[in-house]
């Protein structure tokens, strides 16, 4: 059973979410938070002393949740479409993509409090993403000689790549992009396992 602090930070997490999808990132701050949790300010800052411990709670439940619900699609249909699910969501929910592209940026400096959990987040996602493609590979759901890591590191560039261009450019279609994008990998991709 949660204690009542566990249950407070839940709700506080909960409340930043909202906060987040309502604000833009940078003006986020405990005020808004407490607004949308409900208490008061104080209790925002006692339950997370330090700021960055609150984006760090945030992207776990947000960012993590939404990977795990969508990882069974890998499982069922392989990487590239775990990807596609994956834009397609953030394609609904926007402020989960404004909120990890803003992340990604304090993960790149080395003095940010929370590097190390970011990079070891983006780390492991990466790491899932190749697993998953040996089993693509495998299962013959991708060309035979595809290398998994090459191939990780196009889609996720690819993924991450049509996500900012979701945000700021007007008219942009990152689900077909992504697919016109990957025809033409799996191209390249059976080209590799030709010139094998």
């Amino acid at each position: 059973m949660p204690t009542p602090d566990a249950e407070l930070r839940a709700r506080i997490v909960s409340g930043a979410i909202e906060a987040y999808r309502t604000t833009d990132f940078h003006r986020v701050g405990p005020d808004e938070v407490a607004e949308h949790t409900g208490v008061p300010v104080a209790e925002v800052s006692r339950a997370f002393p330090m700021w960055e411990l609150l984006v760090v709670a945030v992207i776990d439940r947000w960012n993590n949740g939404s990977r795990l619900a969508l990882w069974p699609v890998a499982e069922r249909e392989g990487a590239v479409a775990y990807l596609r699910a994956r834009l397609e969501a953030g394609i609904t929910d926007p402020a989960l993509v404004r909120l990890r592209i803003a992340v990604l940026s304090a993960a790149s400096n080395p003095d940010h409090p929370a590097a190390g959990w970011f990079r070891t987040q983006y780390t492991r996602a990466f790491e899932d993403l190749t697993l998953a493609l040996v089993r693509d590979v495998v299962a013959a759901r991708e060309p035979r000689g595809t290398s998994p890591r090459h191939a990780a590191e196009q889609l996720l560039a690819l993924y991450e790549g049509l996500q900012l261009q979701a945000m700021i450019r007007d008219g942009a279609e990152p689900l077909s992009g992504f697919d016109r994008a990957v025809a033409r990998m799996r191209v390249g991709w059976t080209a590799a396992r030709v010139d094998a």
